[in-house]
């Protein structure tokens, strides 16, 4: 799993929002993406200086992740990303097929032309990302995929918790190639593409569950092949 010296991600320079805000949006939304690595250590220190601040407002923002569950507190002020084991991921999983699948269902029953039109750039772009093995953008952008599916369900809640599943499982996502993603993740956002275009809610909630339940397997598979393989013969 990823060292202590593990890279931090590029943050945004904040806007007009509130300084903890700000560096916890910045956080959540590298989370959600795979941008933090599981195992990975965080101090104060290091992310106060990454977003060019004091270390206050990076201490309340990491207390929100921690009552996320998106990190766990460790001694002597650190932080730690929760390892990635088979456990984390089988109860994750359902929470994310069924919330994720009804939000699905609900976005189909309001068909849109142009938002099927973003999704199918999105999914262009992605492709795109396979041969340059660029796994943080093609993460990236599978994130804007499933929320531009998601926020058009019309739930907010809904969408809120889905956020919050993201903020755990994103780490997960991180330690398979974008390659190996993308085998079932693009035959399956053609179908949710074809099922929003169409209005078909039951489609749209069975393509989206089974890319899922297919990126989940991709991911359970490198758990077991990290979990027997010696730690000297492993590679970034």
């Amino acid at each position: 799993m990823a060292p202590r010296s593990a890279s931090l991600p590029a943050f945004q320079q904040r806007q007009v929002i509130s300084e903890p805000d700000h560096v916890y949006g910045e956080l959540k939304q590298s989370f959600m993406i795979g941008e933090f690595e599981p195992g990975q250590r965080l101090t104060l220190p290091e992310l106060a200086a990454a977003f060019g601040t004091s270390q206050m407002p990076v201490r309340e923002a990491t207390s929100r992740l921690v009552v996320a569950r998106a990190i766990e507190a460790m001694p002597r002020r650190s932080m730690r990303v929760p390892q990635a084991t088979v456990e984390r991921l089988d109860a994750l999983l359902p929470l994310r097929l069924h919330l994720e699948g009804e939000a699905a269902r609900l976005a189909a029953l309001r068909p849109d032309p142009q938002l099927a039109r973003r999704l199918a750039r999105i999914d262009e772009e992605m492709r795109a990302m396979v041969p340059r093995q660029d796994t943080k953008t093609y993460l990236r952008l599978n994130q804007q995929f499933h929320f531009e599916v998601y926020r058009q369900c019309g739930n907010d809640d809904l969408v809120d918790l889905i956020e919050l599943l993201w903020m755990r499982y994103g780490p997960l996502m991180s330690i398979v190639r974008s390659g190996v993603l993308s085998k079932t993740g693009q035959v399956r956002h053609a179908e949710v593409i074809e099922a929003i275009r169409q209005g078909d809610p039951e489609t749209a909630r069975a393509a989206i569950c089974g890319d899922i339940a297919e990126a989940a397997e991709a991911i359970r598979a490198r758990i077991a092949t990290d979990k027997a393989t010696p730690a000297h013969l492993k590679t970034e």
